[in-house]
């Protein structure tokens, strides 16, 4: 492994690690560890370890975080390139080994994506049960084509498995005597029912520079933004919202969002085409343009079945748009309003109708999304992981 790690010796400052396994614009998980650094760096030394050599001044632009130059030290963890972009628990096997042979050199390592074993309690930042297949197959669907055969369980899946934990080593144990941070009360309420671990819960920071644009100045639009991936479900929005033109109501809808799949990517293009000129595919919009774009629009629409939280529904909300979410996981306690949550195609349908009709119900939805957006501010966030890493620190001296 290279290093080009920052090694701080600065007196009666903390050296702290901060983990992820790697960083890319458009993830929760990214907004997570790049808020954590943050709320960091001027009172303590602070590394980043991770894969490759992250791009942070796109990631600065994309999360509004403003990580000083020479301020983070990062050390770059190199796997082999054919685990690069699949095997996800091989490569992540890899990196927990990795990371708890260099947790030794720090004060306190915190994982910002997820459980890791430690030499010495951390802090860890549970955002999704990939960790574990059997949670991980119950709340996520399986991806479509010859991924979603490999994700079934199968001796040869199995196999896999137990490979990843003998690459982890010592690193697979330890976990559960980490300080855990759950993402909603709904993760935290899966990590006491299965686990039997109480966690805390910190929403992760959404952070948007959104113009503050009157109600009656927004386009009768709606933006759906997120990873463009099969379990987002944009195919349902595309039906959703058709079902709402059909009822008379003039609307039309932006899908925003990033891909690594040029394949899938495509058959969302083609079929955006054949919906009409009612539908823009954005494709990649980050910064300023990202921000204008949803705050030109008055209501947002996700996808999602059982997201752990969702910061791209937080997002919207924060821009100040009307959200429809479906029922289950953490994105339901974004909203917080039975108008706002779906179970089925035509129940989201009617639920929209219902309230692109009634502007006093608008008028009321977006006084309570207001209030309940402080939720999920950057700054609530950095105040209080602040908060939690003192504690930790405190309880060691």
């Amino acid at each position: 492994m290279e290093s080009t790690g920052v090694l701080h010796n600065s007196m009666g400052r903390k050296k702290i690690a901060v983990i992820h396994p790697g960083l890319n614009p458009g993830g929760g998980s990214e907004a997570v560890a790049m808020w954590i650094m943050e709320s960091l760096q001027y009172d303590h030394d602070v590394d980043l370890i991770t894969v490759g050599q992250p791009d942070m001044r796109m990631l600065n632009d994309c999360y509004g975080t403003n990580l000083v130059e020479g301020r983070i030290g990062i050390i770059p963890v190199t796997v082999p390139r054919p685990l690069r972009g699949h095997f996800d628990a091989l490569r992540g096997r890899l990196l927990a080994r990795r990371f708890w042979e260099l947790s030794g050199r720090f004060d306190l390592t915190i994982s910002a994506y997820n459980i890791l074993g430690l030499r010495s309690k951390g802090l860890q930042f549970v955002g999704d049960f990939s960790f574990d297949d059997d949670l991980r197959r119950l709340f996520d669907p399986h991806p479509a084509g010859w991924r979603g055969i490999l994700y079934r369980m199968s001796i040869l899946r199995a196999l896999y498995l137990f490979l990843g934990k003998l690459l982890s080593g010592p690193a697979i144990d330890g976990w559960k005597n980490n300080v855990t941070i759950a993402n909603s009360s709904w993760t935290a309420g899966i990590l006491k029912e299965v686990y039997g671990l109480t966690a805390d819960v910190i929403y992760p920071p959404v952070y948007g520079d959104f113009p503050n644009l009157p109600w009656d100045q927004r386009e009768d639009g709606f933006v759906c933004v997120g990873r463009l991936v099969p379990e987002k479900r944009i195919e349902l929005i595309l039906d959703i919202l058709d079902e709402v033109r059909s009822a008379g109501l003039d609307i039309h809808l932006h899908i925003i969002g990033t891909s690594n799949d040029s394949r899938y990517q495509e058959h969302l293009r083609d079929l955006c085409r054949k919906k009409g000129r009612w539908v823009f595919f954005e494709g990649e919009l980050f910064g300023d343009q990202k921000n204008d774009l949803i705050a030109r629009h008055k209501f947002g629409i996700h996808g999602r079945l059982n997201e752990p939280f969702g910061i791209a529904p937080a997002e919207m909300v924060g821009a100040g748009c009307l959200v429809w979410v479906p029922n289950g996981g953490g994105q339901v306690e974004i909203v917080n309003h039975a108008g706002l949550i779906y179970e089925n195609q035509h129940d989201a349908s009617v639920k929209i109708a219902a309230i692109l009709n009634d502007q006093g119900l608008q008028s009321d939805i977006r006084a309570h999304l207001q209030k309940h957006a402080k939720n999920f501010s950057a700054e609530r966030f950095v105040n209080e992981v602040k908060c939690v890493v003192t504690r930790i620190l405190e309880s060691r001296t």
